[in-house]
């Protein structure tokens, strides 16, 4: 019945949770309020105060011989009635001087026409003595020994209790509100998140909560299904590409085998050599993150060891220093090859490379340094889109490459959430900053 009638937007859910509070709260007063003149109107110490300030006023207005026989008699109809006259003299000095002191609840001065509160003795958990002095100077002194406290007890249990009724009340009521409007939020913004770190793979989200929020939710899912097509639609039609376009350049690369040695075949056999990479590292950029490997848990000081090892076994020069004892999830060949891509850029532009290995806040860091020309800042962020060079006439020649390099290693390590910066090498050059997640221990 409560899904039947409860409202479907945030406003209307928002509305009732306030009026459902207010509700509660206005309740929780009107019965602290009933709570409150109960415990008063119960209160047999509320009943002694009163008997107590009339008997002082009764006082007041009898002459002084009478007063023994007329607080005599009310004694006598009321025995927990604890007042008598005092001598003037019994009044400690101090307090004839402290007439605007407060003393707990009692305050020094004028209570009534005529009576006036000129002193109050007793500590806490004791009893207290009020001394009243009477319109023509004589003193009364009253004893408050009810439970030996000076206000009633009951009230301030009743106000606690309501105090904890309406807290209760109203954290039930936002712990409702974040369940059933912000989780739903957060549920779809971490599949939002997981799908920007997965690439093209769908990650559903459930669809809960009010209305709004139900709609972004199918749409997202929608969205991510459009996407994988439009993703898979796209790799299909390269790789169709690439295998039509290989076909015929393997014909004429035979044809021009067959012609004579000159200048003629060795410019065309470049251009074809040039054409096939081009078609390589096209699709290894737009293969990226995708992979069909899975990832492993691999111990990232032995994968940059075995890198470092292919390389020096080739005679380049690749310095490599490492922190053990790092492991993160990686699809492994596909991360090698984003390493080589670094590496062959920093002996392509720079005599050589340095490698680094740390940790740090959690992440593996691998810094590749060159020595080299180095990058301007504001061709940074640029060089990591594809088709991207530092060569700004933007010419394709061999030994150039095509401006995927970097493109094709942001791509492989955004995919496995981690990230890819650009910064200065200190003394000039260029350092590609990876930083991947550390692997949870098993």
């Amino acid at each position: 019945m409560l899904r039947t009638f409860w409202p479907r937007s945030v406003l209307k859910q928002v509305l009732v949770l306030l009026s459902l509070t207010g509700v509660i709260m206005m309740s929780a007063a009107a019965l602290g309020g009933f709570l409150l003149q109960q415990s008063f109107d119960k209160s047999p110490t509320v009943m002694m105060t009163f008997v107590n300030a009339m008997t002082i006023a009764k006082l007041n207005e009898t002459p002084a011989l009478e007063r023994p026989a007329i607080l005599a008699a009310l004694k006598s109809g009321n025995t927990e009635l604890d007042l008598e006259p005092v001598p003037s003299g019994s009044l400690p000095d101090r307090g004839l001087k402290a007439s605007k002191r407060r003393h707990g609840p009692f305050a020094l001065g004028e209570v009534l026409p005529g009576i006036e509160l000129v002193h109050v003795e007793g500590r806490r958990g004791t009893p207290h003595y009020l001394y009243f002095r009477l319109q023509d100077g004589d003193l009364v002194r009253a004893v408050w020994n009810r439970s030996g406290e000076p206000l009633p007890p009951g009230p301030w249990r009743s106000i606690i209790f309501v105090c904890v009724f309406v807290a209760l009340a109203f954290t039930g009521l936002m712990l409702w509100a974040i369940r059933g409007v912000v989780r739903p939020m957060e549920d779809l913004a971490s599949a939002a998140e997981d799908f920007a770190k997965q690439g093209a793979e769908p990650v559903p989200v459930s669809i809960s909560g009010p209305e709004e929020i139900r709609t972004a939710g199918e749409a997202f899912n929608r969205m991510q299904l459009q996407i994988q097509d439009f993703v898979s639609k796209q790799r299909r039609t390269l790789a169709a590409i690439s295998h039509d376009l290989r076909t015929p350049l393997t014909r004429l690369r035979l044809r021009l085998d067959l012609l004579e040695e000159g200048e003629i075949r060795d410019r065309s056999l470049a251009d074809l050599d040039l054409m096939d990479q081009q078609i390589t590292q096209a699709l290894a950029f737009l293969k990226g993150g995708n992979s069909s490997e899975p990832l492993v848990r691999t111990d990232a000081a032995s994968l940059l060891q075995a890198v470092v090892d292919k390389y020096s076994e080739t005679g380049l020069t690749v310095q490599l220093e490492c922190e053990t004892g790092l492991a993160i999830m990686v699809h492994v060949n596909d991360f090698i090859r984003a390493l080589s891509n670094l590496i062959d850029n920093a002996n392509h532009y720079a005599d050589g490379a340095d490698i680094s290995l740390s940790s740090m806040d959690g992440f593996c860091q691998i810094d590749v340094r060159d020595h080299g020309p180095g990058i301007a800042d504001e061709d940074k962020a640029r060089l990591l889109e594809p088709f991207e060079r530092g060569d700004l006439a933007r010419q394709v020649r061999q030994g150039t490459g095509f401006g995927l390099g970097l493109a094709t290693t942001n791509a492989i390590v955004e995919a496995i959430g981690g990230s890819v910066e650009l910064l200065d090498t200190k003394g000039g050059g260029l350092t590609v900053r990876l930083r991947l997640p550390l692997a949870k221990a098993t």
